[in-house]
Parts: C-alpha cells; structure tokens; sequence
C-alpha cells in the first residue's frame, strides 16, 4: 500500500477543473469528476505501478486517466506524489523546475482557449 502525496500545484489544478466544469456544466457533472478523481487517488494507493510510465517527463514518472484528464504522478519507495491534473489535450514542457524537482511538478505552457 502506497502514501499519496498531492503537490499544491495538483490541488489547484484539480480546484480549477472542477469549479471549470461545474460553471460551465453544472454541480452534478463537477460532482460526478470529483468522485471519478478521488477513485483514482484510491487506486493509486493499492496499484502505484499501474499507470503507464511516461520516461519523457521523468524516469518515475506516470499517468493516471480521469477521461479527457490525466494525473501526472512520480512513484518511488512506496510513495506517490501527484505532480499535476491537467487536460489531456494540454501541451507539456518535457522539462521541471529546479527548485520545485518532484514536489512542485511539472511545467506546462499556457493554455491558448
């Protein structure tokens, strides 16, 4: 059993999506992600290793799916830290910030919607 560690960068992410979703799709949408996120959350718990690795952003790196989201994550000694939630059509830089290694997460750039 794996310890999930969220960084503050994915706690906004996830914030953002979800007061996204529920402004233009209403509370039950938001309501039905936010369950679908916490089960991925759970899962990662009991299957650390269960996401496909993604090496190009780091070599503990993985992604977890909440369809069209994935949760950007490193695994490594029985922890998981959660980098980012992003939009799977959201462009990443292949590249972290130095001071923010695998606590702050990864960089992306700017959304152009």
């Amino acid at each position: 059993m794996a310890r999930v560690i969220v960084t503050e960068r994915a706690k906004r992410d996830l914030r953002r999506i979800l007061s996204d979703l529920n402004d233009r799709a209403g509370y039950s949408v938001a309501a039905r992600y936010a369950i679908d996120f916490k089960a991925a959350y759970r899962r990662l718990i009991d299957v650390p290793a269960g996401g496909p690795p993604r090496p190009a952003l780091g070599s503990k790196t993985r992604i977890a799916i909440v369809l069209p989201y994935i949760v950007i994550y490193d695994f490594e000694d029985d922890t998981v830290t959660v980098l980012r939630v992003l939009h799977g059509k959201r462009p990443l830089e292949l590249t972290r910030a130095s001071s923010q290694r695998s606590r702050d997460g990864l960089l992306c750039r700017p959304d152009n919607r």
